[in-house]
């Protein structure tokens, strides 16, 4: 997505949050066993969320930064490469942060267990990258301004 495009879209939907909000209604939209989903701050703030109305937002993508940001420093204490990411996975779901932007925001997504894995990622990689494209455009833009 160009910074025309999010433009366009920044002047039809509204605010960051909002774009935000339709990238993850695409993703559930293209990938059915998707329960929930959200865009976190690198210090766990929602930006935008699609979790079921149950679950305590704040402290999942609270939880969800600190496991991004723990298992980024498990990875570089050994030496690897940082986190890009981590997958929990219990008998019914399967849970994935997903970083965004090298770590200044990540996506988490709450999946279903019988999800078609090659599509998630594959559909997960595609929302976390137009979401980086409207944060990076937003930070352009609000940098112009």
């Amino acid at each position: 997505m160009s910074i025309q495009q999010t433009e366009e879209i920044a002047g039809k939907v509204g605010s960051l949050a909002e774009i935000l909000q339709a990238v993850l209604l695409e993703l559930r939209r293209r990938v059915p066993y998707i329960r929930g989903s959200a865009i976190v701050d690198k210090s766990g703030l929602p930006m935008a969320s699609d979790l079921p109305p149950k679950i305590n937002v704040m402290m999942v993508t609270a939880m969800s930064a600190l496991a991004m940001q723990s298992c980024s420093n498990v990875a570089a204490n050994l030496g690897l490469e940082p986190t890009d990411r981590v997958v929990t996975e219990s008998k019914d779901a399967i849970v994935v942060v997903k970083s965004i932007a090298g770590g200044t925001a990540s996506l988490f997504a709450m999946m279903s267990g019988d999800v078609d894995r090659v599509l998630a990622v594959k559909e997960l990689d595609q929302a976390a990258y137009e979401a980086e494209e409207i944060l990076g455009a937003h930070h352009v833009l609000k940098r112009d301004n």
